[in-house]
């Protein structure tokens, strides 16, 4: 969700890691670095990739993994910075959400299906109120009967033309 310069990505990022015992964060990138640093010579083509960025490891390489502890608190298994499924969205992250909406003059959805209510639920508070709602996205949404615009489109097309659109009109006197 987008409110000015600031925006929410809803279902976090999985450009950070957390650790689920102390609550540190750390890059992503860094996590590699400290995993490939642990794990040389680690056969990584050996795993089958899942579209969803996952990998399939044959028993003999998850046994051959050596995992890297939290650099805080030295035990601590770190996971993706995102809300998986069954997971809940953080209470403040919510409210935050609802906050934006009722002060929007309009919403923008951008790469989401909709389909779960963790998501949704800005939708239908934003119909209720009144607010126009725009969503890009590949593909039919849940809110796609809510948008009074939907661009059936994917973001790596779309964006860049927005952007481009954005900087020439902030250029104009």
């Amino acid at each position: 969700m987008c409110h000015g310069a600031f925006w929410i990505e809803l279902h976090g990022s999985l450009r950070t890691v957390v650790c689920l015992d102390c609550g540190a964060r750390c890059s992503r990138r860094e996590l590699g670095r400290r995993l490939r640093a642990a794990n040389v010579g680690f056969d990584l083509l050996a795993a089958q990739s899942a579209p969803d960025g996952d990998a399939v490891l044959p028993e003999r390489l998850i046994e051959q993994f050596t995992v890297v502890p939290c650099r805080r608190c030295g035990d601590g298994t770190v996971k993706p910075e995102v809300v998986f499924f069954g997971e809940t969205v953080p209470r403040d992250t919510v409210a935050r959400c609802f906050e934006w909406v009722d002060a929007a003059r309009s919403l923008l959805v951008l790469g989401s299906s909709l389909t779960v209510m963790s998501s949704y639920r800005f939708i239908i508070r934003a119909r209720k109120l009144g607010i126009p709602i725009a969503i890009v996205n590949r593909g039919p949404t849940r809110g796609d009967t809510d948008a009074t615009v939907k661009l059936d489109a994917g973001l790596g097309d779309v964006l860049p033309l927005v952007v481009d659109r954005l900087r020439s009109t902030q250029r104009a006197p």
